[in-house]
């Protein structure tokens, strides 16, 4: 029940900043549904809990040069009621919601993708910046799991971009043991695949040609596992994997067509 915020901030600091290829909020909204403990709340607002943690990550790096794999550990810090939630990832407000959907208000991180020091071959690219992303999220229940949609855009004058995701999640419990499995697809615009893939006119050299990619879909596959370990303490694991569209692959900075990942953390609510 703990995983509430935590496991939204848990995926909206790993995945949606440490990952910035694919903001997955429908990972995120998942993760908070598992063990949401304040579903029957008097105050949906109000009546929430404080979570705390840390969270693991391994992902690999599709970069030109760069390490095969990217470590990477955040502490977490969050307040989760039923309609809100405010945390270190993000923010996740419902505006409106019933028994069978809801529709949010949602914002977060996004981190740059690479820095020009990750590898010999990035070196005079220009550092990408963290930006901002701000949007709606929509659930709702569908057959044997949810749907969930997202819609996201800079504020920070960072990509300019924008995204689309929609996913769906399937439950499965084995004793304690909450999985999540799911699939989706995201879409990318054409400023916001640039950000992770262009080679601009200044960057060209001898052998890395210029780039402009076009706006991009990225079919993907993910998992969420939810375990109490005490009442006040869980922990929590995910898995995913991303498919690089040719929009991505046929960028001279990228040598990967896809993009693997797992994490671990532990988060105790009070």
């Amino acid at each position: 029940m703990l995983l509430t915020g935590l496991g939204l901030c848990t995926m909206a600091i790993i995945l949606m900043i440490a990952a910035p290829v694919h903001a997955q909020q429908g990972r995120r909204e998942i993760l908070r549904e598992q063990v949401n403990p304040n579903a029957d709340s008097e105050d949906p607002w109000l009546g929430g809990d404080w979570q705390f943690g840390a969270f693991g990550q391994i992902e690999s790096n599709p970069y030109r040069g760069a390490d095969s794999t990217d470590l990477g550990g955040l502490p977490l810090l969050a307040y989760d009621a039923e309609r809100m939630h405010i945390g270190i990832d993000g923010i996740d407000i419902k505006a409106w919601q019933n028994d069978f959907a809801s529709l949010s208000v949602i914002g977060g991180f996004r981190d740059g993708p690479f820095e020009s020091g990750d590898s010999n071959y990035l070196r005079g690219m220009k550092d990408t910046d963290m930006g901002y992303d701000v949007g709606i999220g929509f659930s709702t229940r569908l057959w044997r799991g949810e749907l969930i949609g997202s819609y996201l855009t800079d504020v920070a004058d960072t990509h300019n971009g924008h995204e689309v995701d929609v996913s769906y999640f399937v439950p499965l419990q084995l004793g304690d043991v909450n999985f999540e499995w799911g699939a989706g697809v995201t879409w990318q615009s054409e400023n916001l695949v640039d950000y992770g893939t262009g080679v601009s006119r200044t960057e060209v050299r001898s052998d890395r040609a210029y780039y402009a990619p076009d706006a991009t879909f990225l079919p993907h596959l993910d998992v969420t596992v939810a375990y109490p370990l005490t009442e006040s303490l869980n922990i929590i694991g995910t898995g995913g994997f991303i498919y690089l569209s040719d929009e991505y692959t046929d960028s001279p900075i990228i040598d990967d067509d896809y993009v693997l990942s797992a994490g671990l953390g532990l988060v105790y609510t009070f």
